[in-house]
This record gives C-alpha cells, structure tokens and sequence, in this order.
C-alpha cells in the first residue's frame, strides 16, 4: 500500500474514523445478498470498523485487518464488540490472518491506494484469504475531481481510478468471475465523487481460468502420444456443435459418455492410418516395431476394409444404416473398446497433472462418462471452434517430431479430414425417387435438375448427416452458398423441413436417428419440434461464433 497515504491515515486517524462513522455506508444494504448466511467475512482496509460492525448485527462472523495501527485501536474502541477481531496487515504483502478460509472479503475504499504495480499482487493475497465459491465485494471510486498530478490529492494521498473493465479481468485471472456491478454516489456527499462496487466469486483455488487450463495442459503437460490433442479436440467440437450429450450434475461436474469422443477419435486417426506414409502418433513408434498406440492394429483392419468402398466416409454410411456384416461388427467393437481404454486410461487420468490446478477430468465407470468441470464445459461452448483449430496445429507439430521427414502441413491436411467429401449421392437417390419434389428454401417445383444443399454449410461443419441434406434449386443454393438461412426462411420452411426429415426418417429409421444424435441425443414422440429447435439453435450459435452471413439478406 502507498507508504504517503498510510502516513496521513496514521497522523489523521481520529479525524478520519470520526467521519467514517458518521457516514452512512453504501455497502450494508448488499451484506445479506453478497455474502453467505453466518458466514466468516474479513474486511481488508477496515477503517473505524463501521462496516465491520455492521456485518457482525446481521449475523456474520466479522473479522477485519488494516494497514493502520491507529485504526485497529480505533475500530475496537468505537465498537467494543470487536476486541481481538481486528489486526494490522497491508495488501499486498499481509499473512493470512485469523487462521484464514473466509466465505467472503469486504475491500471497500482500499484497492485505490494501490499502485497499479501492485495491483496484482493484491488481488492475489485477497484470494488467499477465500475459500472456493467464496464472495469477494469491492468498492472503488470512478470518479474523482480532487486529485492532480500523479493521482494524489492535496493531502498527497493516492487515489487511483481503476476502470471496472481492468478489475474484472484481473480478478477472473485468478479464477473469480463476476456476479454483479453497480454505481454508487459519495457516502459522504462529496461533488466530483462516484464510486462503482463489484461482487465477485471465486471459482477455483487454481491461480487459473478455464481457457488457461486449456493452454496448460496442451502447453505444459508431458505428451508422448497424441491423446491429449485428440481429447480437447473432441471436447471442443463436441461442445459447440452437439451440447445435448452431456448430463449436467449437482456436483459443478458434466457427464459426457466416453462413447461420443470415441466416434471423434475414429474420425481423426482414420486419415492418419489410411496415408500411405506412417505416421508415428507415440514416442518410438514405428512401422516395424516398437509399441504401437493402443487402437493401431484394429483401426488398420477396418481401413483397409474401405479401402476400395469409400473410405471413412463410405464405412460410416454403412455403418449408420445397420449394414456391417457380422465380421465387420464384431471388428469395430474391438476397435471401439480400444480407444475408449485408450481415452480412459491416458488423457481423462493424466490432462493436467503438471499444472498447479491438477488434473482436469475423471472417470465415472458406472455411467461410463467422462466427468468435466462445469466452467471448462462452457468455456469449450464458446470457444470451441477456435480451440480446435489451435489444436489441430500442436497436434500436427507433434506428429512432426515423432517422425522423420514428417511436414506438419501435410499432417494438418490429414487431420482436416474428418469427412472427405460432400456426401450427397445417397440423399440424390432418395429424393430423386419422389413423385413430387420441391425446393426446401423456396417451394418451387424441382425437375431431375436439382441440387441437395447442405442446411449448415459443409466448410462450416463438415457435416454430412441425413438430417443436414435437403433437396433445393441450383438458383436458391447457389445463392445461399456458404452462408446460414435465415431465421424467417426456417420459421416459413419448417413444414417443408420436417416433412423431408420424416420421409427419410421412415426409409431408415436407424440411420437418420444415428446421425440426428449430432444435435439430439434422444429421439422422443414429439422428435419433430425439438430436432427443429434444436436445429435452429445450432445456426444460431454458430452464426455467432462464426461470424457468417445469413439467407436471404432483409429487406
């Protein structure tokens, strides 16, 4: 804390707390909706011990510390209830006091005698002091008219205007986030004063937000195979473009079945086994020895089965429609059993075992779903596609080291492909066969001449689901092109939409309800409106996130 502003408090402490105390506070009325029933409050900065004594008659355990010797006498000789609640420590550098673990932090009128050096360092021993989901409430002037040169005022003490924006990101930094904010005018009816107040909870002991996790462990952790690379990627694609296939427990957890980051994990490696050159995903393996990653062998004997029947585009159609043979079957559960072993015993156990957070997941073996952190869960929701895109990179350049003569550009190319082409022949075929077709977007009458549009742009989503396809005219899907309809255009075509989706769905029943858990995972009586909703949603967050234009353009 500044060592002049401490200088006038210690020399003008009784004028001072004489005006504090005669100051009604702008705070107490928050007290009871800031911090928890009962719970243990330390006021940091507490001055007279106004606010303190104000907490401890509604029913908080108060304890206060201040820089200011003069004023710990004082807040016990105002108000006598206080007596051995009170002690002397100076942000930033005070231990603990009172044996620590508080629900909440009071830190009104202090943060402003901090130079902005310090600030951090501030922040960080006011969360020493907060158990997790604790409540941190701070008060700091945005205004001041009485400060000159180097923000002091005639008195020569500093008074700093941190800019709410600044405070907020320093202290989400460190793992709070923040639940309210508002203005208040000066206690004390000083012009030119205005304060701004901001309630904050701490989310995680870690000195780290979610996005930071990320990056720490993509970072920092020890990789020797490219699991870890494999499991955010999923994760990431997963939370943004299918959020309905977690289960959302009491625990600040989500229950994501370790079966869905296995489709992803097919997807991915696929290409990578299919090249014609070997391409090494864990340290020393080669093509003729070595230990090879965990899925290798079986992944190889489904390859090489599509090798001549449409790769993985082609296996997954199959797939999807029920018609693997016997042999087939009994090779992908194999193969599927592997890699959820490999995702379960590798990244799920060992992402983040390097950071000071910890590990990041666990397992549930009865629901057999891998357990995430709600914060990181939305954090993935909102940025996910960026996420991924970064993750492809790291996963490209670590490949190129397990491997000589290995470019990671041709590697990025491999893990681009995660469906090869626009697969549209087989919804051709299907709404080619109908007496009467129209044109999804418009409702004009179709001829042979027609093209099948994907509803969410393939470059967009790479996505060749059944529910995704739809007949439309050379005209409108040359003109929507790579953009997103409209909400109006879904509103007006639903009808049309939904019908297409119920002619396909009674062709195969079992394929449209595979590929339909993209966006939900469960097909109920009433499956029309919430495919379509859900449909709808997914445009909407992803024009959002994505930044794309819509069809057609308002008038």
């Amino acid at each position: 804390m500044d060592s002049s502003t401490l200088d006038y408090y210690s020399k003008h402490a009784k004028d001072v707390a004489q005006r504090y105390e005669a100051a009604p506070s702008s705070l107490a009325s928050r007290f009871s909706s800031a911090f928890a029933p009962g719970g243990r409050i330390l006021d940091i900065g507490c001055g007279s011990g106004r606010d303190l004594a104000e907490l401890g008659r509604q029913g908080f355990q108060p304890f206060g510390l201040d820089g200011t010797p003069e004023f710990v006498q004082l807040a016990q000789h105002y108000h006598p209830e206080l007596n051995g609640r009170v002690t002397q420590g100076l942000l930033p550098d005070f231990q603990v006091p009172f044996e620590g673990d508080f629900d909440g932090v009071l830190c009104s009128a202090v943060l402003m005698h901090i130079e902005s050096t310090e600030l951090f360092n501030a922040a960080l021993a006011i969360k020493r002091c907060l158990r997790v989901n604790g409540r941190l409430l701070i008060s700091v002037p945005s205004q001041r008219s009485d400060t000159g040169a180097g923000d002091r005022d005639a008195n020569g003490r500093l008074f700093k205007t941190y800019h709410p924006g600044y405070l907020q990101l320093i202290f989400e930094r460190l793992g709070f986030s923040l639940i309210d904010q508002w203005d208040n005018s000066d206690a004390m009816s000083r012009k030119g004063i205005e304060w701004v107040s901001l309630l904050f909870q701490l989310n995680t002991g870690a000195n780290t937000r979610p996005i930071d996790q990320i990056e720490g462990v993509l970072n920092h952790d020890k990789k020797s195979a490219t699991y870890k690379f494999a499991l955010f990627r999923a994760l990431a694609e997963i939370a943004t473009q299918s959020p309905n296939t977690v289960t959302w427990l009491v625990d600040g957890k989500v229950g994501l079945p370790v079966r869905y980051v296995s489709e992803k994990w097919l997807q991915y490696y696929w290409p990578l086994i299919e090249s014609s050159t070997f391409i090494p995903q864990l340290n020393g393996e080669r093509p003729d020895a070595g230990k090879p990653i965990k899925f290798r062998k079986n992944l190889q004997a489904l390859v090489h089965r599509y090798a001549n029947a449409g790769g993985y585009s082609g296996f997954r159609i199959e797939r999807n429609k029920g018609l693997l043979t016997q042999e087939t079957n009994r090779l992908l559960s194999a193969l599927m059993a592997d890699i959820e072993d490999a995702i379960i015993k590798g990244p799920v156990v060992f992402a983040g075992g390097a950071l000071i957070s910890g590990r990041v997941f666990s397992y549930d073996a009865k629901t057999r779903s891998i357990l995430i952190p709600n914060d990181l869960w939305i954090e993935l929701s909102h940025l996910g596609y960026w996420v991924s895109q970064a993750v492809i990179l790291q996963w490209a350049e670590k490949t190129a080291k397990l491997g000589d003569g290995i470019e990671v550009s041709s590697v990025v190319s491999l893990l681009l492909v995660k469906e090869d082409l626009r697969s549209t022949s087989d919804a051709r075929r299907l709404f080619s066969g109908l007496d009467r077709l129209e044109c999804v977007w418009t409702g004009a009458t179709l001829r042979e001449n027609f093209d099948v549009d994907h509803v969410i742009p393939f470059d967009l989503w790479r996505n060749n689901d059944v529910w995704n396809l739809l007949p439309a005219s050379k005209s409108a899907n040359s003109k929507k092109s790579n953009k997103l309809p409209s909400v109006e255009i879904l509103r007006s075509r639903k009808d049309c939409i939904v019908s297409y989706w119920e002619l396909v769905r009674n062709k195969n029943s079992q394929r449209f309800d595979k590929e339909a858990e993209t966006l939900l995972v469960l097909l109920t009586v009433n499956w029309q409106n919430s495919l379509y909703g859900q449909m709808c949603n997914a445009i909407e967050v992803t024009a959002l996130q994505r930044g794309v234009g819509r069809w057609p353009v308002s008038a």
